[in-house]
């Protein structure tokens, strides 16, 4: 399969494509760097967006590369919040591997591959997901026998690690389930998600309230707080080190309070994540008519509109705001001051009035899909700002793409993201009158409590879209640009992120 002396990693990423998508460009970046092979195991419902996310990051030249890559597909359930059948999954495929079963899957170019069982003596590093709890046990156990190191993956902005995993927790989960009389589960949930007004004071981060983090209700199901979040810290302490997707040059000060925290174990930073070549463009395993219907929709608005005319809405593969009356009010407004955009609506959780969505129909200037391909649009001249809920892999690929973003924080790493990017570097806008639940309290940083209403919202989209196309938004988009060129600098020749991947490989 590989030559000899090739390093062979195993990569997990876990079944949310937030978390996998980064892994598989890293995947692609391994095997240029250095004489490496990959191992990674994926959903078997990303199939296609793996392998086409993967080749984005080859030049037609190095598609030889591809063959180094295995990719091996595994079973999951419908919710991304329920990994149990994706790890279970995986337990038994190891297992067997372990016992001397080969691995089948196929190699990043289609051709199908097994992986030899006698690969197994020669594995020298893992990668695996902050959430795998249970892939992260099962290799990491393999340490005392060959030697192999383990690492575990950070999908997020790394200054949202102190709020929510800096802590273990699970002493006090216990306690709190034996003196309340409920499972772990539920207080782990209550522990882990439910805001108390409580003001953190964290090392990267302005004060904030807890419910600050939180800043939308997301039903989060108590197992996954139980049976994974509160183990995290866990892994993070266990693991022979971190690799995160966010940029070390993002949010330098937070870097090096990271690294600090993990020290003498290293804190690599790969990101920005974000895939390079001419092929970066073509889409993501959509159907190719759905891409050219959307590539003739920018181009008209191109010629209709102009340059930079074009709004991106995208909350994410996961996350949709808990209140639809909110985003209706953002459309309406768009669709009142004649602005064209494009609206993903990949994930489950996606509803509109439905006043809204026969307005939508008869306006002629929107795109709507389940599925964009994103960094697609973002590269598209038409595309001149981003309405995001600032998850960190959406604010690296503006940030690259050179668009500035509307930020609507939802939950996860999103509020670090949206105090950084709105507040300290100053490139992009904070919307705060969409929080939602308990996200309505007073915030810390203005002393001021949101309204909260569909009317508060539409008049602060108004403001800010009177900002952005004004002198405001030309300032913004030239102190983008510099924060762009600085993040692009990290996988060049000598750049941080290539440095660190390097060490990573030579260290193994």
């Amino acid at each position: 399969m590989t030559a000899e002396n090739a390093k062979h990693i195993v990569l997990v990423p876990m079944i949310m494509w937030g978390h996998a998508r980064p892994m598989c460009t890293l995947a692609a970046r391994l095997v240029k760097l250095r004489d490496v092979v990959v191992t990674m195991f994926m959903s078997g419902a990303f199939a296609e967006r793996v392998r086409a996310e993967i080749g984005k990051d080859f030049e037609p030249g190095e598609a030889a590369f591809l063959a180094r890559i295995t990719l091996v597909p595994l079973h999951q359930s419908n919710s991304p919040f329920d990994s149990a059948s994706y790890e279970a999954d995986f337990l038994d495929v190891w297992a067997r591997f372990m016992g001397g079963e080969p691995l089948s899957g196929y190699a990043a170019d289609g051709t199908p591959r097994a992986v030899d069982p006698s690969e197994k003596d020669r594995l020298s590093g893992a990668i695996i997901d902050m959430f795998a709890i249970r892939a992260f046990s099962a290799l990491h156990g393999l340490k005392q026998k060959g030697g192999m190191k383990v690492f575990t993956w950070y999908p997020s902005t790394a200054s949202s690690l102190f709020f929510w995993f800096g802590e273990d927790r699970v002493a006090r989960a216990q306690e709190l389930a034996a003196r309340t009389h409920v499972s772990f589960n539920a207080a782990a949930h209550e522990l882990m998600i439910v805001s108390k007004g409580e003001l953190i004071e964290s090392p990267c981060l302005p004060p904030m309230y807890d419910y600050e983090y939180h800043p939308q209700t997301v039903d989060f199901p108590p197992d996954f707080a139980g049976s994974v979040l509160i183990h995290v810290n866990r892994c993070l302490r266990e693991a022979d080190g971190m690799i995160t997707i966010d940029a070390a040059e993002y949010h330098p000060p937070t870097a090096a309070v990271v690294r600090a925290w993990f020290a003498p174990r290293p804190a690599y930073y790969a990101g920005p994540l974000v895939p390079r070549s001419a092929r970066a463009l073509e889409g993501d395993g959509a159907p190719a008519e759905a891409e050219a219907e959307l590539t003739r929709f920018l181009d008209a608005r191109l010629e209709s509109h102009g340059v930079k005319s074009v709004m991106l809405i995208s909350y994410g593969s996961m996350f949709w705001p808990a209140d639809s009356a909110k985003v209706g009010a953002v459309l309406d407004v768009l669709m009142d001051e004649g602005i064209p955009f494009v609206l993903s609506r990949c994930s489950p959780r996606s509803s509109i009035p439905d006043e809204t969505a026969r307005r939508l129909e008869a306006y002629g200037a929107a795109f709507v899909s389940k599925w964009v391909p994103q960094q697609a649009v973002l590269a598209h001249p038409a595309t001149g700002w981003c309405l995001t809920h600032a998850g960190h892999n959406s604010v690296l690929e503006c940030i690259i793409a050179n668009v500035p973003m509307i930020l609507w924080p939802i939950d996860a790493d999103q509020t670090p993201n949206a105090i950084h990017l709105a507040e300290e570097l100053r490139i992009a806008y904070e919307l705060v009158e969409v929080r939602h639940g308990a996200g309505l309290g007073t915030v810390f940083r203005t002393g001021k409590r949101p309204r909260g209403t569909v009317k508060a919202v539409r008049e602060e989209v108004r403001a800010v879209l009177a900002r952005a196309q004004g002198r405001d938004g030309k300032e913004m988009r030239r102190r983008l640009g510099v924060v762009r060129e600085r993040l692009c600098e990290a996988w060049e020749a000598g750049g941080v992120a290539r440095r660190e991947m390097e060490m990573f490989i030579d260290n193994l």
